[in-house]
């Protein structure tokens, strides 16, 4: 168990385990290996894949990303998709202030965040696996927009069917 950071030696390799959530869980915590320049970002970096944020706030996972940009690591392991460079976690940056925009825009308007996921366009991360949990990160949005906690429960069930709903209201195939 550790607050923020623990560092370990394993057989002459220096680990650095980093606590940096919540931003997709509540556990969130990436591993630098400072020698060899590498970073396991495990969730909270999701490459060419549509990011799910059950827990936290855009600001953390903000924060978390520069922190694995200010790292400098030669290579990156996401938690889902293709090992990647600096360039998958400012493509993911990109995306998330993105969706925050375009849902703040939505809210100030009236929409639910259901219609704010189907009208927002995917732009370019269309070609991203699994788009339509684009409703995720825009009703993660609007749950700040509204001061609700970081750790408000999901209704699951629901999610999932909300996604189905974006996935069929733009002609996709859904992908969960």
């Amino acid at each position: 168990m550790f607050d923020t950071r623990y560092e370990l030696n394993l057989d002459g390799t220096e680990v650095h385990l980093i606590y940096v959530g919540p931003c997709h869980q509540v556990g969130d915590t990436i591993i630098h290996v400072p020698k060899e320049r590498v970073v396991f970002a495990g969730d909270v970096l999701f490459r060419q894949c549509t990011p799910m944020g059950w827990t936290g706030s855009y600001e953390k996972w903000f924060q978390c990303l520069d922190l694995i940009i200010q790292l400098n690591p030669e290579v990156i392991v996401p938690g889902h998709g293709p090992l990647c460079g600096i360039e998958g976690v400012t493509e993911m940056k990109a995306y998330l202030q993105y969706v925050r925009e375009a849902s703040k825009k939505c809210f100030d308007s009236g929409l639910s965040s259901l219609d704010a996921a189907k009208r927002i366009e995917f732009g370019p991360y269309g070609e991203w696996r699994a788009p339509a949990r684009l409703y995720m990160n825009v009703e993660r949005a609007y749950r700040e927009f509204r001061n609700d906690p970081p750790d408000a429960p999901w209704n699951t069930p629901a999610t999932f069917d909300a996604i189905y709903k974006v996935a069929k209201a733009k002609g996709i195939e859904v992908e969960y």
